[in-house]
């Protein structure tokens, strides 16, 4: 396992073997002093993935991520993988959003924290820059955008479908909507892990081994995900 100490660099590069054995990197813009340790987890791409990434996925529910200050294990690296692939293939296709929809992002990922000022508060404790955090957040914009357009868009539940499911008898339109909309996340689910599955193999993946009892996260949640 490489470990990075401090700062979270914006330029990264590393070397792998069958794992990951060397990490260089410079100090990012914007970044304090030397406040934490970071971990490697993978690289794809020429990019890397790191416990720090991991972390501000968790606090601000980034790429389906949920608040957690459980031990990093190689699950949460390879959601993470999957999600810079979605990622990646949007930038090539232009997929993105306007300023004014990555800055609706940015306070819809502020409020999740309970606001703007706590999470400002947490960036400066945990010595993290406002324009990296913002990075991920536009990235998690992005990989929606993607799947949107990709797949949900083109996915239709039929009415025999849903009676199918619910079986004979009167329905409230209620009840067949959310049936519906529950039938079309996992055909769009399916989609996306038919994609992923043909993207990683098209791609340079490399995983660093956690270990057994995995990589501790390298600064605390934000006290709370409420207002």
């Amino acid at each position: 396992m490489a470990i990075l100490p401090c700062n979270r660099p914006r330029i990264l590069r590393a070397i792998f073997g069958l794992v990951l054995v060397l990490v260089l990197g410079v100090a990012s813009p914007g970044r304090t002093a030397d406040t934490f340790l970071d971990a490697v987890l993978a690289g794809v791409n020429g990019t890397i993935v790191a416990a720090s990434d991991v972390a501000i996925a968790r606090a601000l529910s980034l790429f389906g991520a949920e608040p957690s200050g459980a031990p990093i294990r190689k699950a949460d690296a390879e959601k993470l993988v999957d999600s810079r692939l979605t990622e990646q293939e949007a930038v090539q296709l232009a997929i993105g959003g306007t300023p004014q929809e990555m800055e609706e992002a940015w306070q819809v990922a502020a409020g999740r924290v309970g606001g703007l000022a706590r999470l400002q508060a947490w960036m400066d404790q945990i010595g993290v820059a406002e324009a990296w955090v913002k990075t991920m957040v536009e990235a998690d914009l992005r990989w929606r955008r993607f799947i949107d357009l990709r797949f949900r868009s083109f996915v239709f539940i039929s009415d025999a479908e849903v009676t199918k499911v619910l079986g004979p008898g009167p329905h409230s339109v209620e009840v067949r909507e959310k049936t519906r909309e529950t039938l079309r996340t996992e055909a769009v689910s399916r989609d996306v892990e038919e994609w992923l599955a043909e993207a990683r193999k098209r791609a340079s993946i490399r995983y660093a081994e956690p270990g057994e009892g995995g990589v501790p996260l390298p600064f605390p949640m934000p006290p709370t995900n409420r207002p």
